[in-house]
């Protein structure tokens, strides 16, 4: 996982808990790299899970919440380091058919070892999409953040509904447009 997730979820939970519980969750937790990230090195899911795990017990949320606040929050930060052509979209619809087809791609361009998820985009109708998410690190709530987040930036309603399946790499999610 890129080091910009490592710096940005301790950003989060500093601004959202406080620098002490931040401190508190470096404290507690074995890690590889004691805490200290580069935003552009690389480093193990399973220190990001770890780290995670540790956050979730000392800022007593679950995990599903947490991935939900952390993907509102994280939002503005990514966008800001998209590509100048998605910059110019101007609506969470055409946004999100974007992730996979301009934004992945250009990160892949920039680190060909990114493991990037998978956004299978497909319309409904005019107001609905149907998402499907695959990643190995089975963050769909992240996702699901992370567009309610885009929905938000974009000063559009939405709502967005997410299905787990039986794999805990795949979620669905559903993204209905309001006026």
């Amino acid at each position: 996982m890129k080091g910009i997730i490592f710096t940005n979820f301790a950003d989060f939970i500093g601004e959202a808990f406080g620098l002490v519980v931040w401190q508190n969750v470096l404290d507690a937790t074995a890690l590889e790299a004691d805490g200290s990230y580069v935003g552009t090195m690389t480093y193990s899911d399973s220190e990001f899970m770890t780290l995670f795990s540790s956050a979730c017990e000392h800022c007593q949320r679950d995990p599903i919440q947490m991935q939900l606040e952390f993907g509102r929050w994280l939002f503005p930060t990514l966008f800001s380091k998209s590509p100048a052509a998605v910059k110019l979209i101007d609506n969470l619809k055409e946004f999100l058919f974007s992730i996979d087809t301009i934004v992945h791609v250009e990160v892949k361009k920039l680190d060909p070892e990114a493991k990037t998820p998978s956004l299978n985009c497909v319309e409904i109708d005019e107001n609905t999409l149907c998402i499907d998410y695959l990643s190995s690190r089975g963050m769909g709530y992240l996702a699901k953040g992370l567009i309610e987040g885009a929905a938000n930036h974009f000063e559009q309603k939405a709502n967005v509904i997410i299905t787990p399946s039986d794999n805990p790499e795949k979620f669905k999610l559903v993204v209905t447009l309001h006026d």
